[in-house]
């Protein structure tokens, strides 16, 4: 089997706002309030444990494995005075690699600023995203999951 990207698709992550709140409505319609209630918190709690337990099924849903390779940050790699991070709501990636540039953060002092562009067509547009995780540093663009490895590379600007 063909490992898939590992990103999340922007186009997914609308579907999935709009699908769950459209099946509730339709229970609701169908059967009853109460149905239309159960699918709306069925719906959310799903996501919820799906994204705590991403990381442990990734290989299984065909995206590969989502662990960490560390790496040492090279002296003087302080030139980056601004990472931004963007985002959206229902993404697994978005959480490791949040929690990836945290760290790292601390170890090469840049300000790291997060945007969730889920419904925001004005930045998705400016910046061409169709998927998210996006790691934009000096105008540079990381799209997906990244390693810490990959994400110190890119950001002291020997990958792309």
């Amino acid at each position: 089997m063909k490992q898939m990207k590992q990103e999340c698709l922007l186009v997914n992550v609308w579907l999935t706002w709009l699908g769950i709140p459209a099946l509730a409505i339709l229970m609701w319609i169908l059967q009853a309030w109460w149905a239309g209630v159960i699918v709306l918190f069925a719906g959310i709690l799903a996501q919820v444990l799906y994204l705590r337990i991403f990381p442990r099924v990734s290989q299984m849903l065909g995206y590969g494995s989502v662990e960490n390779r560390a790496a040492s940050v090279p002296p003087n790699s302080n030139a980056i005075s601004k990472v931004i991070l963007y985002t959206a709501n229902v993404c697994p990636f978005c959480p490791i690699v949040r929690k990836r540039l945290a760290e790292l953060q601390s170890e090469m002092h840049f300000e790291l600023e997060e945007k969730d562009i889920t419904f925001r067509q004005d930045i998705i547009r400016e910046k061409g995203l169709r998927s998210v995780p996006v790691v934009e540093a000096d105008g540079r663009l990381w799209v997906g999951n990244a390693t810490t490895a990959q994400l110190v590379e890119f950001l002291v600007g020997r990958s792309s």
